[in-house]
């Protein structure tokens, strides 16, 4: 065998035999597989078996945010800092509202203003039920932080709210208690708003039901979750002919038209917690809608038959609205807020005989409101029912004693010549 031939063989025997028999196998590379949430271009065999394996991922609302960056391409204002805020746990408190986040939003707008949102430079400002997201400057910001921690750290998650709707005859039940109120604001059309002690708000009512003319029109305790917005409401129609309207084709088909007004008061508050849990800031909205008289006023109506005349009514009618946002009102405490002066409010118009004589004309409307945590307003009344039995049993037992003791014989009143009042004693004459 010559060269030439050896190297033939050795050619041969290489193009046929398999690379990992002569040692020559090249190294295997790790495969560059895609992350298992992006599984596009993986067959689908497989795609089920791994999300069989991996359990479903959820979202949780007390995890802290992801990243504090903007979206893609949000246009950056120089200064502002864009930051999210987890607030599942307060949403979870409040889930029977339709939309819970959107009282945060408010509280956010009443303490920093709507004016920094809506400016020239871009801000943002919105919330799911589980994150709030904010850009704006880092002093706006921290405002955020702090009311957003006041729903999601709060003391406590419900509030109890008393709220008593009183129609006073006139102005004089501020006689006894002016000096022992506190004036924490006022309204536009003059109503007020003072603070008072529980005491002085009890001897006010008291008052108010002995004299006449006083009515109670709303008298409701409600369980409240912190932030939300509690509406009361209390309304009467009032029915009358606004104008005419034809009832059918022929010229004398023209009828009075059948208007309504509605006589109302409508208390919105919102009751926010402070950080130490003993005082709530209150955002309050009082509307008083009333209806003083109708004017009975004649028209010429187009009728081809019979008289053209007709008479409509031109109602007289006010409306006052308050809208205040009251800060550290303490727990404990009444908030007293008058209405304003609304003649006969929800009540009969009219005086004697139809006539304006003994018509209502100074009709002041008073709101009460009082506020305490659940726990506390629990406590309280179990103290009073506690105290209220212990004066019972007292009561009862001095009662006992009495009916032990014989009762004394009433003297005899001597005879004078001077008149008294009420009925004499039968006495028998003395002997002398």
């Amino acid at each position: 065998m010559n060269r030439r031939t050896a190297l033939l063989l050795t050619t041969l025997l290489g193009a046929f035999s398999p690379a990992s028999l002569l040692g020559q196998e090249a190294k295997r590379r790790a495969p560059k597989t895609r992350s298992r949430q992006d599984r596009g271009f993986q067959p689908a065999s497989s795609t089920s078996s791994l999300e069989a394996e991996e359990p479903p991922i959820r979202d949780d609302p007390d995890a802290e945010p992801a990243s504090e960056d903007p979206p893609v391409g949000f246009s950056n204002e120089p200064g502002f800092q864009w930051k999210r805020f987890s607030i599942g746990r307060y949403t979870r408190v409040a889930q029977n509202q339709q939309n819970p986040q959107k009282a945060i939003i408010d509280w956010i707008f009443r303490r920093t203003g709507a004016n920094d949102w809506h400016g020239e430079k871009t801000a943002v400002l919105c919330a799911s039920k589980t994150e709030l997201r904010a850009y704006n400057s880092p002093e706006i910001l921290k405002q955020v932080d702090e009311v957003v921690e006041r729903f999601t750290g709060a003391t406590e998650d419900v509030l109890s709210i008393h709220v008593q709707f009183i129609a006073a005859v006139d102005t004089r039940w501020r006689h006894t208690v002016f000096s022992r109120l506190t004036s924490v604001g006022s309204g536009p059309q003059g109503q007020q708003i003072w603070m008072m002690r529980v005491e002085d708000a009890a001897l006010v009512l008291s008052q108010m039901q002995v004299q006449q003319g006083f009515r109670k029109l709303a008298d409701q305790r409600v369980d409240m979750v912190n932030g939300q917005t509690l509406t009361i409401k209390t309304a009467e129609p009032r029915t009358f002919s606004g104008g005419i309207q034809r009832e059918s084709a022929a010229g004398t088909g023209f009828q009075p038209k059948a208007d309504k007004l509605e006589e109302s008061i409508v208390l919105r508050l919102s009751p926010l917690l402070t950080f130490e849990g003993d005082g709530v800031d209150a955002a309050i909205d009082l509307t008083v809608n009333s209806v003083q008289s109708f004017q009975r006023t004649k028209i010429i109506a187009p009728r081809e038959i019979g008289p053209s005349e007709m008479s409509i009514d031109v109602p007289i009618s006010y409306q006052t609205h308050l809208d205040q946002t009251v800060k550290n009102w303490p727990l404990g405490q009444t908030l007293l807020l008058s209405g304003g002066i609304h003649p006969g409010i929800i009540d009969k118009k009219g005086g004697w005989l139809g006539t304006p004589l003994g018509a209502p004309s100074s009709t002041e409307v008073l709101v009460f409101l009082d506020a305490e945590t659940v726990s506390r307003a629990k406590t309280r009344s179990r103290n009073t029912d506690v105290t209220a039995a212990r004066s019972a049993d007292d009561n009862s037992s001095s009662n006992d004693e009495e009916e032990e003791q014989p009762a004394p014989r009433p003297k005899a009143r001597k005879t004078t010549r001077r008149a008294t009042r009420g009925p004499d004693l039968d006495t028998e004459p003395e002997s002398n």
